[in-house]
């Protein structure tokens, strides 16, 4: 399990954030490319025209005007690093042709999303003020958290139920223990994310803590919750764009907020959780029949893990011992502590639960590479 930033940290984080970001609705004929300098050549997005402001582009709204633009993300990033002049020609060029009201939302002057009309902002901030007092009504403890440029995360746990997973088999015939692997000792768990940019929506998912290694795994059989960023389409009228004030923002939405408490209450109930440990169980059971390494190669082509993610799968499968369905998907959850970045860590212990609830047929198909 990868901690991320304390509680203190990520709330002190939010807060700042929620002072200082700002949204705009502008039409795509008032937003522009533009190179301020010739001697460092960084393209930076105007707004308002030439008295208007200027903004330093993130990651995520330069793939986003390369959407808006229609154009190809890879022809946009090589005109950003070799062409920056025909990159702001060609996003102007199209931006102008057919113009379009577009949500702009900016943090620390730079622009971090271009999102359309229709987006609906629910912010980390609100977000945080329904999920710790809904996490603290359900006796949750919040063992990791972490806020970055594309989405927020809170994952918490439930210390008063327990649950046994027995040992899968092991290295050798499955008679014999070459490794000593304990048996597995899981609780309950929580995962809440959210992207105030548009990277996936509002979600509350739940999942499995194992004590014993600390290793977090997710299940989407059962979603909690799952919202879209979508609402009504706003409008700038006669001007050449609009500040969104908190009044005019749908993200205060109070029945999304409901919602998103009887979700947490829902993916934390302990019969959802028996429903996921009979699965663990059954998962301890289904052996690993070919070649490890290949297992491993064909895990990471599946779910498209990286090089150095595939070693890490391979060394915590072998260290384990537990040549299972389920001792493949916690190698997989124990290499997300190895992780760089939280984010990854994340998804790699989704490809864990995503493990767990492959079907038979095609559990068999990677269980018996070779």
């Amino acid at each position: 399990m990868k901690l991320g930033r304390t509680l203190t940290e990520l709330a002190q984080e939010i807060e700042r954030q929620a002072e200082v970001k700002r949204d705009f609705v502008a039409s795509t004929k008032d937003i522009k490319v533009v190179i301020p300098s010739t001697v460092d050549n960084v393209v930076k997005l105007e707004l308002g025209g030439k008295s208007g402001e200027l903004f330093d582009i993130g990651e995520t709204a330069h793939s986003q005007i390369a959407e808006q633009a229609d154009i190809p993300l890879a022809y946009y990033r090589r005109m950003l690093a070799k062409e920056p002049e025909l990159l702001a020609e060609n996003v102007n060029t199209w931006f102008a042709s057919k113009p379009e009201n577009r949500m702009l939302r900016t943090l620390d002057g730079k622009a971090r999303a271009l999102r359309s009309d229709k987006f609906r902002p629910l912010d980390n901030y609100e977000l945080l003020e329904a999920a710790l007092p809904a996490l603290q009504a359900a006796s949750l403890d919040i063992v990791s958290c972490d806020v970055d440029e594309r989405r927020l995360y809170v994952k918490a746990v439930d210390r008063a139920i327990q649950r046994h997973i027995p040992n899968g088999f092991r290295m050798g015939d499955g008679s014999h223990q070459f490794f000593k692997v304990p048996s597995g000792e899981v609780i309950p768990a929580i995962q809440i994310s959210n992207s105030e940019i548009g990277y996936g929506s509002l979600s509350v998912v739940g999942g499995s803590l194992d004590q014993g290694c600390t290793n977090l795994m997710w299940s989407f059989k059962e979603r909690g919750l799952r919202k879209n960023h979508v609402g009504a389409r706003l409008d700038v009228g006669e001007e050449l764009y609009k500040v969104l004030s908190s009044e005019a923002r749908s993200a205060t939405d109070k029945a999304i907020w409901l919602q998103f408490r009887d979700a947490v209450k829902a993916a934390i109930s302990e019969e959802g959780f028996d429903a996921l440990v009979q699965s663990l169980v059954e998962a301890a059971t289904e052996r690993l029949e070919g070649d490890p390494v290949k297992v491993v190669e064909l895990t990471a082509k599946r779910f498209a893990l990286s090089d150095g993610t595939r070693t890490s799968v391979l060394r915590h499968l072998i260290e384990g011992g537990d040549l299972s369905k389920f001792g493949l998907a916690n190698a997989v959850t124990s290499a997300a502590n190895d992780a760089e970045f939280y984010e990854l860590a994340t998804d790699l212990e989704t490809v864990g639960g995503k493990i767990i609830e492959l079907p038979k047929s095609e559990w068999k198909e990677l269980a018996k590479a070779a």
